[in-house]
């Protein structure tokens, strides 16, 4: 509106136009009514910067309507006259109404329009600032985080070669801490590269090599029951979190649990995945424990995050036992039936 308002003399052309209906509507007929044409000057008060610019042109066009009725001699019936005119001072105020409406719908829009683009501006000032963090994050990765674990790998390595330590054995401790570190480290390039994590292990494989990770030789042994037909049946965004859940829940029992034995299974039932963490060590009470840390509340995050119910049992000297039931997809379970 403000733009058109410097290109357009609304005023001026307002006036002419009114002027010239006069003139049009003193030399005419009484029963033909130019005096509507009035409305155009109405009209034209829409570019207008200024509301009142409409009234008083308003004002204006039923003046000159009543001057003209004086102006021009009437010489047919004066109802006829007093109709035409008074249809005319109606069809100004309906006309100056709508451009009312019109200029505050716009002026709202424009508004909102503002609004908009200042929020499109603060989030992408946000993203800006999110990209800019993701970027001194993937510095830290790189060059603190990345580098400290190549450090730690290589005196792992030379621990083979030493005579102190003896060499790596296969399936010994320092072998699966090594395979345990070129997993992160592979993962860490993957997320600092921004490119897709490697194609994850079927549910039933990748939870067996977690508690073979998990478990030091010295620790707990766990049996593991795992349901046929649950190896393809979760979309691997579930199957990542379920096993997260799995990882948090074995990394307390093998740090604080002191237990000897323990059992993870993952059964289906009634489309129900019912995945078990069990230990027999010293158990503790939960709602001593919640605050101290943040795995548990990381596990019932999880569980939520995926639609899954979470189940904590624990008590001082029974164990612990996590409990995470997900419902399966529809295709998933007749799947398992075949």
């Amino acid at each position: 509106m403000t733009g058109a308002d410097r290109q357009i003399p609304v005023v001026t052309l307002s006036l002419v136009i009114a002027v010239g209906v006069l003139i049009l509507d003193i030399y005419t007929p009484q029963e033909m009514p130019p005096q509507y044409l009035y409305v155009l000057c109405i009209l034209l008060t829409i570019w207008s910067p200024r509301e009142h610019t409409l009234w008083w042109m308003t004002g204006l066009s039923i003046g000159f309507t009543i001057l003209g009725s004086y102006l021009s001699p009437p010489t047919f019936d004066f109802y006829i006259i007093l109709f035409n005119r008074s249809t005319a001072v109606i069809l100004f105020l309906v006309s100056a109404l709508l451009v009312r409406n019109y200029r505050r719908t716009y002026e709202q829009l424009r508004l909102m329009n503002r609004e908009l683009e200042a929020r499109v501006e603060d989030r992408t000032g946000e993203l800006s600032r999110v990209f800019a963090e993701r970027e001194a994050l993937n510095r830290d990765l790189h060059d603190e985080v990345l580098q400290s674990l190549y450090a730690i790998g290589i005196h792992l390595e030379a621990s083979g070669r030493s005579h102190q330590y003896g060499p790596i054995e296969p399936e010994g401790p320092r072998a699966r801490a090594l395979q345990q570190l070129a997993l992160v480290m592979q993962k860490i390039r993957s997320y600092i590269g921004g490119q897709p994590a490697p194609e994850p292990l079927p549910f039933d494989r990748a939870l067996s090599n977690l508690i073979h990770d998990m478990t030091p030789g010295d620790g707990p042994r766990f049996d593991v029951e795992v349901d046929k037909g649950l190896a393809y049946c979760l979309p691997a965004a579930q199957a990542e979190s379920l096993l997260l859940i799995v990882r948090e829940a074995l990394s307390n029992c093998v740090r604080h649990a002191h237990a000897r034995s323990g059992t993870v299974t993952a059964r289906c039932y009634n489309g129900i995945m019912r995945v078990e963490v069990r230990d027999d060590g010293i158990g503790f009470d939960p709602a001593s424990t919640m605050a101290e840390g943040h795995g548990l509340a990381n596990m019932a995050a999880r569980a939520q995050q995926i639609g899954a119910a979470y189940h904590l049992e624990a008590a001082p000297g029974k164990g612990v036992c996590v409990v995470i039931e997900l419902p399966l997809e529809k295709e998933a379970t007749a799947g398992e039936r075949r």
